[in-house]
């Protein structure tokens, strides 16, 4: 009796046991994810949680991974009656929902260093004058660097922000060390939207940049019109202590410049994304791409009427995002439909 006892138990707990992992499979299958696969959506969505009805444009990010800061310009801080553009520093994150397959983005709220760094970054650079077209790249070994514009002389000249990571310091002082501006082509014009490419450069986030950057990118005015000129990098000397030392630099015109604006370079890769309003566009400025085969710059193609518009586009970023199935564009607008002015926006294309 006890020993039949003792079996009727374990029967009992066996069943107990499959009768569990069938309830947990079967939870567990209800909600394994149905969307496994991240994609950014192929329309263009605006970035509400940055977006003001003022004017936000001019973005630079880091590599985009769950959280991404970034930093771009806008008018939100003028006086009444003015226009002056700041540099404003956020962290963004992007969720994707494996259940409706939707992609989620909003602005992260957090005292912590990390998520305050673009903030405090940002806010550092703020002065009377105008700072636009944010660049941020670095090295572990030399500290990092945002390069943006200002107007302080009557017309923009680029400068550069030194900066550490909280982490790396050990006080509060020691996070922005210095600040330092330097012309690069003319001594008159405008210079702006600096940006570093080479054969297996990335820029990835403020602790460094994956290999060497061999050219810089910019865009200037000095000869009338807004071109895109490309310098040649030293590979003996640090990008920042090149572009300090006395002189200005060699620069030539890329191949792509038209004899109409062609403004705000950036280069992910060996893809090169510009704003241009030179004719055959859908009005305004159009964003158009450029493709690098190791000796020349492709014809440059418009992105075409899903992106552009009848209105402006302007300093497009693109990111490879490794973990999405395909990649993203981030560029500003005035179109309608935003909060005002121009707003910050942000479409999945194609892997490149």
């Amino acid at each position: 009796m006890n020993t039949f006892k003792v079996n009727i138990n374990r029967i009992a707990v066996f069943f107990l046991m499959v009768f569990g992992i069938f309830s947990l499979g079967g939870c567990f299958w209800f909600n394994s994810p149905k969307h496994r696969k991240a994609y950014f959506p192929s329309e263009v969505t605006a970035m509400e949680s940055l977006n003001t009805p003022f004017n936000d444009y001019n973005m630079d990010i880091q590599m985009l991974f769950h959280e991404m800061e970034v930093i771009f310009s806008s008018d939100r801080n003028s006086l009444p009656g003015s226009l002056q553009y700041d540099l404003v520093g956020r962290t963004v994150s992007f969720v994707w929902d494996q259940q409706k397959g939707n992609l989620a983005m909003q602005e992260v709220s957090s005292s912590s260093a990390g998520v305050q760094m673009a903030k405090n970054l940002a806010q550092s650079t703020q002065t009377s004058f105008n700072e636009r077209g944010p660049y941020s790249f670095g090295t572990p070994e030399n500290g990092s660097y945002l390069l943006f514009s200002r107007d302080d002389q009557g017309f923009f000249t680029v400068f550069s922000k030194k900066f550490q990571i909280p982490y790396s310091v050990s006080t509060s002082q020691e996070i922005f060390p210095g600040e330092s501006s330097f012309r690069i082509l003319s001594e008159s014009g405008n210079e702006m939207y600096p940006c570093l490419y080479g054969k297996a450069f990335q820029k990835v986030n403020n602790l460094g940049s994956r290999n060497r950057a061999e050219k810089l990118l910019l865009a200037s005015d000095h000869e009338g019109s807004f071109n895109i000129y490309e310098i040649e990098l030293p590979d003996n000397q640090e990008v920042i202590t090149f572009l300090q030392s006395e002189g200005l630099k060699q620069g030539k015109k890329l191949g792509i410049n038209s004899e109409f604006q062609d403004q705000a370079p950036f280069i992910s890769k060996s893809r090169l994304v510009f704003a241009s309003d030179r004719p055959g566009g859908f009005g305004g400025f159009d964003l158009y791409y450029s493709d690098f085969d190791g000796q020349k710059w492709s014809t440059p193609i418009n992105m075409g009427p899903q992106i552009n518009t009848e209105f402006d586009e302007f300093r497009p970023i693109i990111d490879p995002a490794p973990y999405y199935q395909n990649s993203v564009l981030l560029f500003s607008s005035n179109r309608p439909g935003g909060l005002g002015g121009f707003d910050l926006y942000f479409v999945g294309i194609p892997k490149f």
